[in-house]
């Protein structure tokens, strides 16, 4: 979960709360927004590529390691660059650190839990994203300045510090297995199979990978383009004060926290294909109230209904991934799952700011979204049962 929080969400969920501040400093504009945002993902995307070949061979712990030490580094960077150009290229290696970060810390979850409780325990590896959220909700309007900084490179800077505090305790506590300390993985374990029924019957991964990695990579569109450009929204479309949309930000951290074990029970339960249904179709009435410029109340309900469903899909992946492929196959799958959840995060973030930029506002860009996360949700009822 720290891991998660330190290079995923101080690295780049925090940056939709940063991003009002630097695009005023620096005088970006809605299309320079976006693309500072997609740089990030275009490096993410460059890691998880390479994560199918990676993964088996460095194992979660390393990952965990590495990715957060590029992590902290690249984030001192953003907080001393000033030119455009490179803090693009900055982030882009932000990007590089998080992709390998969180393929590892969300494939451990697939050694440690049984099927039972698998996607609740990936659920409380997400909740890290939801902290970092909350912690920037407050942290962040109230920095000024300092140390000869402005206020985004001095908070840039405070995240460095904390991922490598994090990098620090993920050293000396994370390990790849359980048994690595004598431990057995928590929850039910299957029940053994029927006499001449093999344990894992032969399933077709490349399709399931195609159909699952659809589903997650418009997932990935909509879900970034909405932590990107609320804040952004809030302020300039709906007058919001940033104090006030700090804490609507910090509002959408804490409900967070509890989305990706919200919706891992109903998964665990019912079905992932139940739980991703859910948590798209929440998502999507979250934009739709946004889109139709429902005013204060409808942004409220909007912020509320995305904090619970935020971090939902994720859990859920990766838990299908180690149902579907078995613990040792699982990085190697949710890596895949992973490149195509980055291809969304580039098209998401990007291609809103440049509609918005032509359009003068964002109510199209989060209608558009809402229509994706529908279609997403249709796409689930062709997904397969997991096997046992």
């Amino acid at each position: 979960m720290l891991v998660v929080l330190g290079a995923v969400g101080l690295a780049r969920f925090a940056f939709g709360m940063i991003l009002p501040s630097m695009a005023s400093d620096l005088s970006l504009n809605y299309e320079q927004q976006g693309i500072l945002g997609g740089s990030y993902f275009l490096g993410y995307l460059a890691m998880v590529a390479l994560m199918p070949w990676l993964a088996p061979r460095l194992g979660p712990r390393r990952l965990c390691l590495g990715g957060t030490a590029l992590v902290a580094i690249s984030l001192v960077g953003m907080a001393l660059g000033r030119d455009y150009g490179v803090l693009l290229a900055i982030y882009f290696v932000t990007g590089i650190g998080s992709g390998a970060a969180f393929v590892g810390a969300m494939t451990l979850p697939s050694f440690w839990f049984h099927p039972s409780h698998r996607a609740r325990g990936a659920g409380v590896a997400t909740a890290g994203a939801g902290v970092a959220i909350l912690f920037s909700g407050f942290l962040v309007p109230q920095v000024t300045g300092g140390l000869g900084l402005v206020a985004w490179q001095l908070i840039w800077l405070i995240f460095a510090g904390l991922t490598a505090l994090i990098l620090a305790l993920a050293f000396f506590i994370l390990r790849d297995r359980p048994s690595d300390i004598g431990l057995e993985p928590y929850g039910r374990p299957a029940p053994p199979p029927a006499p001449g029924v093999t344990a894992r019957p032969r399933v077709r991964s490349g399709r399931f990978l195609l159909q699952l990695g659809l589903i997650y990579a418009l997932f990935a569109t909509t879900m970034l383009t909405y932590t990107t450009f609320i804040v952004t929204a809030m302020v300039d479309g709906l007058s919001v004060s940033k104090g006030t949309a700090g804490l609507l930000w910090a509002c959408v951290g804490g409900l967070s926290i509890f989305s990706g074990t919200l919706f891992g029970n109903i998964s665990d339960r019912f079905g992932h294909k139940v739980g991703m249904m859910c948590g798209l179709t929440v998502q999507a009435t979250a934009y739709g109230l946004v889109a139709a410029g429902t005013g204060e109340i409808g942004l409220y309900i909007s912020v509320v209904l995305f904090g619970l469903s935020a971090w939902s899909m994720p859990s859920i992946v990766a838990a299908a991934s180690g149902d579907y492929l078995g613990p040792e196959k699982a990085a190697a799958g949710f890596a895949i799952l992973t490149l195509m959840f980055a291809v969304g995060q580039v098209v998401g973030p990007t291609g809103a700011g440049m509609l918005a930029e032509s359009t003068g506002g964002f109510a199209a860009a989060f209608g558009l979204a809402m229509g994706v996360n529908l279609l997403a949700a249709f796409l689930c009822l062709f997904l397969r049962r997991a096997p046992a």
